[in-house]
């Protein structure tokens, strides 16, 4: 997914599955605050690489990472993904779940209202859910969902074929925001042109051309009028211009720090830098299906070849720490003592002499251009590769470019990220390994043994099962090498010196309507 994840994976993804206790409630509203933020005229400028705006569709067929962090401010889910990784309720005041885990129960807050003024009721949400089911997506609602149903006009019951562990971290993802029933009597067209939630922003401008994107505050928004009137997602080349327009004072907030550059704003006092966990990984993906990299040998040769401690120093400048699992330390069931394939010349040129290429080959790496720390990898990659007779050219693409052939699986090897979108395992299993999701993060990676051990893992309730299940999978993965994790990677953000509110979830995506700034 360009959503890297998940988003993402988006694919995803991006984890700690937390299981709520019923009932609980919302936070109580904000309130609506005075100050301004960023230039000082109510307008906060927020600046990111990769692609612009290309669609607000939570359903959409591509997940690309900017449109599912812009979405997330205009649609809200029933519940939502905290700062510290948890599941709260947010549309939903309260949930309770059946004793045989196949039916939920959500009731609704009595006081929201859509951007348009009217209120949400049960239908919309039955709507929403419904549709979700029947268009897929590129992050689809992989519940086995049987029935979505109002009970009155502030109860939903969602009913389950068996129990699904993941569901809340699932209904918490941009893709269930909520919309209004029957898109308020709109085509798709007209209504995702100019959409309508219950988010704490609207659409004001959009350059379908450049991508760039003006968002406005939601004046009735039910938790309180945002701190800023508008905020600009504009989109720039690469970290250099990142860096630039944030200390000339021209853009508020960076939300992709080039690991290089940390110490440098951290030693300038009109910008601030923020450091905090996420759920995102870069890697090594291979194409298992076409080409010389169907062969797993040739995988584990490369596997085996990298030196993941030293990338990870040299590429990241400490920032990040070498990865092991495809999930993450902070992700639940992350199995950190899976037996991965270390750093070893002698095992590499073994695996590479009964693969089917025992005299080595030359083939091609793609990386993005915008990121500075990936081009890195790539050529760290290139340099180990060499070394055991595998001649690496590297094709360097601009951010559009790379995602349609990284998509289309037009690649030998790739060097990329992805973060998962839920706090549940399951997410980065689903879009990582699982064939007919993302293609497995367009590596075409399947394994029968993984697609049953998934279905198993959200069907268990309890924790033991769910854990033995996953530490399975990350062992397959790691033996048959789809992708090669290189680092964890932390979030790290900057803004102006005078910025506050701002808060950033584990899964990459960003809080807004409490920003302010001078």
């Amino acid at each position: 997914m360009d959503r890297h994840a998940p988003r993402r994976p988006m694919a995803a993804a991006l984890i700690a599955l937390v299981v709520l206790a019923a009932g609980a409630a919302c936070g109580s509203p904000s309130g609506e605050q005075d100050a301004a933020a960023g230039s000082g005229d109510g307008t906060l400028v927020f600046a990111r690489t990769s692609r612009g705006v290309t669609d607000l569709n939570p359903t959409a067929d591509e997940l690309a990472t900017n449109n599912a962090y812009t979405l997330d401010k205009i649609f809200e889910p029933l519940v939502e993904l905290r700062e510290d990784g948890s599941v709260e309720p947010l549309l939903a005041a309260s949930y309770e779940v059946a004793d045989d885990g196949l039916s939920w129960t959500f009731t609704l807050r009595d006081d929201v209202t859509f951007a348009d003024g009217s209120a949400l009721d049960a239908e919309d949400v039955v709507f929403t859910l419904n549709r979700h089911l029947d268009v897929g997506g590129a992050l689809p609602l992989s519940a086995p969902i049987t029935d979505v149903t109002a009970a009155d006009d502030l109860t939903v019951v969602v009913a389950l074929s068996e129990p699904y562990a993941p569901l809340l971290a699932d209904l918490a993802t941009f893709a269930n925001g909520i919309l209004p029933a029957d898109l308020g009597g709109r085509t798709e067209e007209e209504f995702f042109d100019d959409p309508v939630g219950t988010g704490p922003f609207t659409v004001d401008s959009w350059d379908r051309t450049t991508g760039e994107i003006t968002l406005a505050a939601n004046d009735a928004y039910w938790q309180g009028q945002p701190s800023v009137d508008e905020v600009v997602f504009t989109v720039v080349d690469d970290d250099n211009q990142l860096l630039q327009q944030l200390q000339a004072g021209q853009v508020d907030v960076i939300d992709a720090v080039p690991a290089a550059n940390v110490a440098e704003l951290e030693a300038n006092p009109d910008v601030r830098v923020n450091s905090s966990d996420s759920w995102q990984q870069g890697l090594l993906a291979f194409n298992t299906v076409d080409g010389a990299f169907a062969d797993v040998r040739l995988r584990r040769a490369v596997a085996s070849a990298l030196d993941r401690e030293a990338i990870a120093a040299a590429t990241t400048y400490d920032t990040a720490t070498p990865a092991t699992t495809f999930l993450p330390p902070s992700i639940q069931f992350s199995a950190q003592d899976t037996d991965v394939l270390g750093h070893d010349l002698e095992a590499a040129r073994d695996e590479l002499a009964r693969s089917g290429h025992p005299d080595g080959l030359a083939t091609t790496l793609i990386v993005e251009n915008s990121s500075a720390s990936q081009t890195q990898q790539a050529q760290a990659i290139q340099a180990a590769l060499a070394e055991i007779g595998v001649t690496v050219e590297i094709e360097t693409l601009d951010s559009t470019t790379f995602w349609a052939r990284f998509g289309e699986r037009d690649y030998d090897l790739a060097v990329t990220w992805a973060i998962s979108d839920t706090g549940d395992p399951s997410n980065l299993v689903r879009w990582q390994l699982l064939p007919d999701v993302a293609d497995s993060y367009h590596t075409g990676y399947r394994n029968d043994e993984v697609i049953d051990l998934a279905a198993q893992g959200v069907a268990a309730t309890d924790d033991a099962t769910r854990a033995e299940v996953y530490a399975r999978i990350q062992q397959i993965a790691a033996d048959e090498v789809p992708t090669v994790p290189l680092t964890y990677i932390p979030t790290i953000t900057a803004t102006g010196a005078g910025v506050e509110g701002l808060v950033v979830l584990p899964n990459g995506t960003t809080r807004l309507h409490e920003v302010t700034g001078s």
